[in-house]
């Protein structure tokens, strides 16, 4: 490459010392110089209305920021969890705006307790937007920005009524007392329970007896209500066979603490209609089907996620108190050599699929102030892992209000738990142990567990009546849990079995003949016992 010359320096060139080139060069850079100095002096001095060094990027910053969620803390610290965090920066403040009350005073500070005057920690303080968790000392503070003080707040734990009111009014306490709100439910099949003298029967049901609840199916491939939810629509799953609002109407006019259940993944018609969202058959191509030749949807799609989400907010606008996922799970039959999800099929991407939905639903559910259930497998309670279903017993809790086991007594198999005999022959000592797992998995919240109890037969055991039901209830009462739900897909219940006294406690089980131990007796429970320390220990 050719050198590049320079003029020499000479007499007359505008800076003698330097080259021709440079001497040129330099005084034209630092001219500009200075006057961008002195432009951006004169610029300094006008000032918007608000003068604000850094108002505006702190705004922004505020408004687009979004803080990783966080797990309550031990320490008894209240965390804050975004919930729809805006994505555009809010607009800049006029001058004229009076501060809020809150942010004059300070933030707003208390603690949540329960009837007795303890600490309740896991309560969750909201206005739909922001969410607040108590810890271990139930103590929360309210300094964000986006809490309005005319807005509504709710205040809500698993086991309590919700407390509602104005964030004004929330400032002028410094202690909120939730009170204590058992749940128990019937489940009612719209498919054998849907006229006027149905719903009369439950309400009455539930009327003179310790029930306050009422399950109601929206939802099991076919959507039982007039949905306008697009996916469900277009697959042409909506046919309604119920007023919902009517129905809705009917119990919340007799108080009755109405639930939603949602089948989540088991959803053949939805995989027919759309096979892209589909578990399929990585030999044929084709759908994957179970042992019953069922296709199901795939849980790892988050179009499905946002359609069942859509359709608990749905529900929820219509009324009910609380929206409860059943068979929010990945299949537990069939070739699994054979099904392909898109993704590797591991115990953390199961997880991951049925912890992620259970978090979207909750976060889209938060301004409409319905709670949120998930119905998981009685088995696991045993175990460690997800079962291979996704479902990981403690962390689903995580995700929920209630955490809802499938403890029927007949679908434990024989030799499954330390009882003499079949399960079912077994109904107190058989939900005793099951809650007793429930409450070792979650270090003891039983609040948050409301089991399944069974009120059929099974096959040829032993059938259930008053006596059957009556022992299970007792079990779920004495373990501390927050309630219970009866199931029966034909809907004939045993009232016999529920205490009349809602105020009271469960009756004991029937006195046994003389010699022959019973379900829920002195003698059998001491044999329970003793398996138990043998197995257990």
């Amino acid at each position: 490459m050719p050198k590049r010359h320079f003029l020499p320096p000479r007499a007359d060139s505008p800076l003698p010392w330097l080259p021709w080139g440079y001497s040129l060069i330099l005084p034209i850079a630092l001219v500009g110089l200075v006057g961008t100095l002195l432009y951006s002096l004169i610029a300094s001095g006008e000032a918007g209305p608000s003068d604000d060094p850094g108002g505006e990027l702190v705004a922004q910053t505020l408004a687009t920021e979004r803080p990783a969620d966080v797990a309550t803390q031990p320490s008894g610290n209240a965390t804050t969890v975004p919930a729809g965090a805006p994505t555009q920066p809010a607009p800049q403040p006029e001058p004229t705006i009076q501060a809020s009350p809150a942010a004059a005073d300070g933030p707003v500070e208390g603690v949540v307790t329960g009837a007795d005057g303890d600490p309740l920690q896991g309560a969750r303080i909201t206005n739909g937007q922001v969410l607040v968790v108590t810890g271990a000392d139930g103590m929360f503070q309210l300094g964000d920005e986006r809490f309005d003080p005319g807005a509504g707040v709710r205040i809500s734990a698993s086991g309590y009524h919700d407390w509602a009111g104005s964030m004004s009014e929330l400032g002028s306490r410094s202690e909120v007392v939730l009170e204590p709100q058992p749940i128990n439910a019937l489940y009612l099949n719209p498919n054998m329970s849907g006229t006027d003298e149905d719903i009369d029967r439950f309400i009455d049901i539930i009327n003179t007896t310790s029930a306050n609840a009422v399950v109601i199916d929206i939802k099991e491939e076919i959507i039982y209500y007039d949905s306008q939810v697009e996916l469900f629509v277009d697959a042409g799953t909506v046919r309604p066979i119920m007023d919902l609002a009517a129905v809705l109407q009917k119990f919340h006019d007799n108080g009755i603490y109405t639930i939603a259940r949602l089948v989540v993944f088991k959803d053949g018609l939805v995989a027919q209609a759309n096979p892209d969202m589909a578990v399929l058959n990585n030999v044929t191509g084709d759908l994957w089907r179970d042992d019953n030749g069922v296709a199901w949807v795939n849980p790892m799609v988050h179009a499905l996620w946002d359609a069942n989400a859509d359709l608990a907010v749905e529900a929820a606008g219509y009324g009910f108190d609380e929206i409860q996922y059943d068979y929010v799970r990945f299949p537990t039959d069939g070739d699994f050599a054979t099904m392909d999800f898109g993704l590797e099929n591991t115990q953390e991407n199961r997880e991951n699929s049925i912890e992620g939905f259970l978090a979207q639903a909750r976060e889209a559910l938060l301004p409409t102030g319905a709670r949120q259930s998930a119905d998981v497998f009685g088995y696991t309670l045993l175990v460690d892992d997800d079962l291979g279903i996704g479902q990981n017993f403690p962390n689903v809790a995580e995700y929920v209000d209630y955490i809802s086991p499938m403890i029927y007594p007949s679908h434990w198999p024989d030799g499954s738990l330390a009882v003499d005999g079949h399960p079912n022959d077994f109904p107190y000592e058989t939900i005793e142990i099951s809650m007793r797992k429930a409450g070792e998995k979650l270090d003891g919240d039983m609040l948050r567990v409301r089991p399944w109890l069974q009120d059929f037969n099974y096959f040829d055991l032993m059938p259930y009546g008053d006596d059957e039901v009556r022992a299970q209830i007792e079990a779920v009462e004495n373990s501390g849990a927050s309630g219970w739900m009866l199931w029966d897909p034909n809907n004939r219940y045993h009232p016999g079995g529920l205490d009349p006294d809602p105020s009271g406690a469960t009756p004991g089980a029937a006195t046994p003949e003389a010699g022959t131990p019973q379900p829920g007796t002195p003698v059998a429970r001491r044999r329970w016992l003793r398996r138990v320390q043998d197995c257990y220990a």
